[in-house]
């Protein structure tokens, strides 16, 4: 297989990859996947398998998305080939909305070592990472904390300004 041929190849595993995610069925990348495969996730976790790494995808799917929607385009950068190793990495645009119909957008860098096996590429090890400083989901989350301790906060000085009151006067 020449260099072209390896990358259409990757290509296609990242046209399947974008679409399982579209879909919500990361099953369809099994068939992709070394069985030595690993994942890191964005939240520094390691999953030593594909059976972890989609328990995983299930859990934080429902917990952040819900019956809402996610998709991602993965923005290749060359990648280098060793024998039959392949390191591939790149940025990715992602779209989710939430249960509540919030909108986010947001990038990812992301890294996958692929192993050619039987002359097929297959994922070996994968990481996806994000920045914690521009995270929409993050920020989000911190914008209604702060509010609802601020509102809080604002009814509870209410409540003991108006006990002082009350005690003074009385």
């Amino acid at each position: 297989m020449t260099h072209e041929q390896d990358r259409e190849a990757l290509r296609n595993i990242q046209r399947i990859f974008e679409q399982a995610v579209e879909n919500n069925d990361i099953e369809q990348i099994r068939a992709h996947s070394d069985p030595n495969f690993s994942y890191v996730s964005f939240t520094d976790r390691a999953f030593p398998s594909f059976d972890a790494f989609q328990q995983q995808w299930q859990t934080t799917r429902e917990k952040m998305v819900g019956s809402g929607s996610f998709n991602t385009q993965l923005n290749p950068e060359p990648s280098l080939f060793i024998d039959d190793i392949a390191v591939c990495h790149g940025n990715s645009n992602n779209h989710m909305v939430n249960n509540a119909g919030e909108a986010f957008e947001f990038t990812s860098n992301w890294t996958v070592i692929f192993k050619r096996t039987a002359g097929e590429w297959k994922v070996l090890r994968a990481h996806n990472s994000l920045n914690p400083f521009s995270n929409p989901m993050l920020n989000q989350a911190i914008k209604k904390s702060t509010m609802k301790l601020g509102l809080a906060s604002f009814i509870t000085g209410g409540i003991l300004c108006s006990l002082v009151t009350y005690l003074i006067l009385r």
